[in-house]
């Protein structure tokens, strides 16, 4: 497989495993209700000619919890079991100048068949939002796809094991089966975008890091060695499917450059993901308000 045509510079991902740790609590959390971003962390990109117009005139935002989840302080808007943040880097793309309307259909926990079902009752499919004068889409999808909740919660609540790896031998199995599948289902997404909005400009993010290349942390020592190198495993291979699919439709793939340096291993300030949220204010083993204001920057400098 050849390497993935990202739109900026980028580390090897290597923690898109943690997309659907919290899959079960994602349904029952709750978002506080008072507005908040972390101290000294960016809220948009605004350096742009404040004479223009919007380039971008409606901008439907797509996909899981790495796109829907922001601040844990920040008000959510949309079923309340989606955890959509008003500090997404959707939300924060948005306040660009060249950007219009924002209609965000991101939920937690989405997979790519919820692109053409309900994810929850009574609550539209995502492609529902798309129409034909959409001109930008942003696309975050396919972790939940191979299974990421019974991979991760095996890896954090099985007792280290110096040597093997219990939960690659017990699960390695379906993941790869639901890998090797995941190729043709982005296909099916990008057909479908295509096909509701022939126009649009189309970014998808990629997932951002948990923990770094190499190395780890406090947290990771607590795993076994042998399945923390699995897990760099998937999420390498999960990426390079997801920018592969990027790539055959014409879309464009972004990562801040400096992601890896930035996992939850990094220092709390320096953090784009986090493990626990509570030195960062953001959910547990997702991105923190300063991952989604780079993520914001790194669509932007493609737009």
């Amino acid at each position: 497989m050849q390497p993935p045509r990202l739109a900026t510079p980028v580390a090897k991902p290597v923690a898109v495993l943690v997309t659907a740790l919290t899959a079960a609590s994602l349904l029952g959390a709750c978002a506080a209700d008072d507005e908040g971003t972390a101290d000294g962390v960016p809220t948009a990109v605004t350096e742009l000619d404040p004479e223009a117009g919007p380039t971008y005139a409606r901008y439907v935002a797509l996909g899981d919890s790495f796109a829907a989840l922001g601040a844990t302080d920040a008000p959510t808007s949309g079923p309340d079991r989606c955890l959509r943040s008003t500090a997404n880097y959707a939300s924060l793309l948005a306040e660009r100048r060249d950007v219009g309307e924002l209609v965000d259909v991101t939920c937690g926990g989405a997979e790519t068949t919820d692109m053409t079902e309900p994810q929850i009752p009574e609550t539209p499919p995502q492609f529902d939002a798309l129409t034909p004068d959409t001109d930008l889409v942003t696309l975050s999808i396919g972790g939940n796809d191979i299974g990421f909740g019974a991979m991760v919660g095996c890896i954090v609540q099985t007792p280290r094991a110096e040597t093997g790896a219990p939960c690659r031998d017990r699960l390695e199995s379906t993941v790869t089966d639901q890998l090797d599948a995941l190729g043709d289902r982005l296909d099916r997404v990008y057909d479908g975008i295509r096909d509701r909005s022939p126009d649009a400009r189309v970014v998808t993010t990629a997932y951002l890091p948990l923990v770094p290349d190499d190395g780890g942390c406090e947290f990771v020592s607590g795993m076994s060695p042998g399945d923390v190198a699995w897990t760099r495993h998937v999420t390498e291979r999960i990426n390079l499917i997801v920018s592969d699919a990027a790539d055959r439709a014409g879309a464009d793939v972004v990562l801040p450059e400096d992601a890896d340096e930035r996992s939850a291993c990094a220092p709390a300030p320096e953090r784009y993901t986090d493990f626990t949220g509570q030195e960062t204010g953001s959910h547990p083993m997702h991105p923190t308000q300063a991952g989604h204001a780079a993520m914001a920057e790194a669509v932007g400098a493609v737009l």
